[in-house]
């Protein structure tokens, strides 16, 4: 059974007497290093919005919406969840009472995070510990973008050492994968493809099962042609976009649509939701691991947190900070040997610098009771 949490991480469930005083919002742009390339789209600058809580005792916690710019990956964007957190989730967080928002959990996640970082603030706790993580740190695999040659890729897979995963789309796949495979024989190598194929693409897809990949994410929309490939296709399909509730995950198992779950708990609603989905897959059978959406150092420390859990049991794709930018908003997560360090300080174990936040905020408010 999972260990309660301070208080009750769902936004609005909190008494009032600890309901925020005030809640801050943060719109935030940063270059990546490099544009991320995918099936879905093409990100140059990381939009997220921020979310900084401040409890009547004065104790503050953070918390991040990593929905990206565009409803291309999920029906989330940030413009939206701008409106839906100023308009709906702070105010309700600042009543005390429960929204009525109807989905948006990248904009939910961000507002519960950030009250869970502050009450364990308070206590002292690492958010990893209060999960019931024990690791201080969790391997990582290096994801890599579509690139635009294969002379490029190969390039950019020589730069990084471990595992690797490819993003991939039709016209972009079996060749880039087959390239790395003869490259480096023995490599751990994975493919996501974003949901980029169709239940007709069989034949291209049924084409990388003797790459000898460790999972092919995310071939198809959809639980019901998931399921279909997974009876049909040799490489394991792990699943992304299409887990976004613990219905969605109990329905997968059911179908046997899965054999790897991607955890992402922005996605999810937040870091609470995160460990039960992880303790499902556990109790199912399933490989899973934390996925990373690109965030800053506010929302890649609470992914890290649930990353640490004893049933993640594949590498995560959440890299160290200087991977995709030069300067983090946070103290950068730093890795080290493969590995990615968990936090260790009380919450989520770093917040932003007060200049560095201010040289990328974009726009901001503040909300107050």
């Amino acid at each position: 059974m999972s260990t309660p949490l301070p208080g009750d991480q769902h936004v609005g469930e909190q008494d009032r007497a600890d309901s925020p005083v005030e809640v801050e919002l943060r719109w935030v742009r940063m270059t990546l290093r490099r544009p991320h390339v995918a099936a879905h789209g093409t990100e140059v600058d990381r939009e997220v919005v921020l979310v900084k809580v401040v409890l009547p005792d004065g104790i503050t916690g953070w918390g991040e919406c990593s929905a990206l710019a565009r409803p291309t990956y999920t029906s989330e964007y940030t413009a939206a969840a701008w409106v839906v957190l100023r308009d709906e989730l702070a105010p309700a967080a600042l009543a005390g009472r429960p929204s009525e928002v109807v989905g948006h959990p990248m904009a939910t996640a961000a507002v519960s995070d950030a009250l869970l970082d502050a009450r364990l603030r308070r206590t002292g706790l690492s958010l990893s510990r209060a999960l019931g993580a024990s690791a201080d740190r969790v391997p990582t695999t290096t994801v890599i973008g579509i690139a635009g040659t294969i002379d490029d890729l190969l390039g950019r897979v020589e730069g990084v050492t471990g595992g690797i995963k490819l993003k991939i789309r039709p016209g972009w796949d079996h060749e880039p994968l087959r390239a790395v495979r003869s490259a480096w024989p023995d490599r751990w190598l994975a493919a996501d493809a974003n949901a980029g194929f169709t239940s007709s693409d069989l034949g291209p897809l049924r084409a990388l099962d003797d790459l000898g990949l460790a999972y092919l994410e995310q071939p198809v929309r959809g639980l019901v042609d998931s399921a279909s490939l997974a009876g049909r296709l040799d490489t394991p399909i792990c699943l992304d976009e299409s887990i976004d509730t613990t219905d969605a995950v109990a329905v997968a198992v059911a179908m046997d649509a899965m054999a790897v779950v991607n955890v992402k708990p922005s996605r999810l609603g937040g870091v609470e939701i995160a460990r039960e989905v992880v303790a499902m897959a556990v109790e199912a059978g399933i490989a899973t691991f934390v996925g990373g959406m690109l965030e800053t150092g506010v929302g890649r420390a609470s992914a890290a947190a649930v990353a640490a859990l004893d049933g993640c049991t594949l590498p995560t794709d959440l890299g160290p900070s200087s991977r995709y930018f030069v300067d983090d908003v946070t103290p950068a997560i730093v890795g080290v040997d493969g590995c990615l360090c968990v936090p260790a300080g009380p919450g989520i174990g770093v917040e932003p610098d007060p200049d560095r936040l201010d040289e990328v905020t974009v726009a901001g408010v503040t909300l107050r009771r």
